[in-house]
C-alpha cells in the first residue's frame, strides 16, 4: 500500500499557477501545458491578487509571474507567508543579465523569455520543480561572461530595484534615455499627471531630487562594489 501512494506521488503532475497581464501571451503558455502529461493547470490570472488566491487556493508547484504582475506582489514574502513550498519564475521580455540577476536576487527560481518555445517551457518548469535554478543557456553565459568574477548588481542596488514597481522601472527607464514628462505620457498612454505621481515615487525610492540624480544612483551604485569578489545573487 505505501508503494502504491508513492508510485502515485511520483506520477502527480506538477502543479502550475499562471499570472500573466496579456491574455494572448497567457493563453500561449496555458496551451503548452495542456500539452504536457507532465504538468496541470490549476489557476491563472492577470493581477497579483490573482496570483494571492492561486498560493492561497490551489497550492500551486511553480508559480509563472509576468514582470509587470510583481508590482505590489514581494512573490517571495507572500510566498513564505503562506506556508507553501511553491517556486516562482519570471516571465519576461528582457534579455539583459543584469535584470537577471536582480530577478534571482528577490527569490525568483527561474528566468524565462517570452520568445520561449513550448516544449523549452515544459523543461524549463520541470527543472525549476526539481529545485534547481532555471536561465536560458545564453543568459546563463553572459551572466559569467559580463560578471568577470564580479557582481552585476550590488547587493543596496538589488533592494533598491526590487523595491521599484513595473510602472517605476518604466520611468526610470524612459527617463535615463532622455524622455520628458509629456513623451513618457504619449509613449504609455498615460496622462501627464500619472506619469509625475510614479515620478515622485520613483524619486522618493531612489532617494533623489531630480531625474539625474535617479539616474546616477541606478549607475553607480553597481560600481561601487566591483572590488568585492563574490557575487551577490
Amino acid at each position: 500500500m505505501v508503494h502504491e501512494v508513492e508510485d502515485a506521488k511520483m506520477h502527480s503532475p506538477i502543479r502550475i499557477a499562471v499570472i500573466d497581464a496579456c491574455p494572448l501571451y497567457r493563453m500561449g503558455v496555458v496551451q503548452a501545458i495542456a500539452r504536457s502529461n507532465l504538468l496541470l493547470l490549476v489557476a491563472e490570472g492577470s493581477t497579483a491578487a490573482d496570483a494571492r488566491c492561486a498560493l492561497r487556493e490551489k497550492d500551486p508547484h511553480v508559480l509563472l509571474l509576468d514582470m509587470s504582475a510583481l508590482e505590489g506582489f514581494n512573490a517571495k514574502q507572500e510566498i513564505d507567508n503562506s506556508g507553501s513550498h511553491c517556486r516562482f519564475a519570471v516571465l519576461t521580455r528582457r534579455d539583459d543579465p543584469v535584470s537577471v540577476s536582480k530577478a534571482l536576487a528577490i527569490g525568483a527560481a527561474g528566468y524565462i523569455l517570452k520568445a520561449i518555445t513550448g516544449p523549452d517551457l515544459v523543461r524549463a518548469i520541470e527543472t525549476i520543480d526539481a529545485g534547481k535554478p532555471y536561465v536560458t543557456p545564453e543568459l546563463a553565459s553572459r551572466l559569467l561572461t559580463e560578471a568577470r568574477g564580479g557582481p552585476l548588481v550590488s547587493k543596496e542596488d538589488a533592494c533598491k530595484s526590487s523595491s521599484l514597481s513595473y510602472r517605476e522601472q518604466q520611468m526610470l527607464d524612459h527617463v535615463s534615455r532622455g524622455l520628458t514628462n509629456h513623451e513618457i505620457a504619449e509613449k504609455l498612454g498615460l496622462k501627464v499627471s500619472t506619469i509625475k505621481h510614479y515620478m515622485t515615487r520613483l524619486f522618493k525610492k531612489m532617494k533623489a531630487t531630480n531625474r539625474l540624480q535617479a539616474i546616477q544612483a541606478s549607475r553607480i551604485l553597481p560600481q561601487a562594489e566591483q572590488t568585492n569578489p563574490l557575487p551577490n545573487y
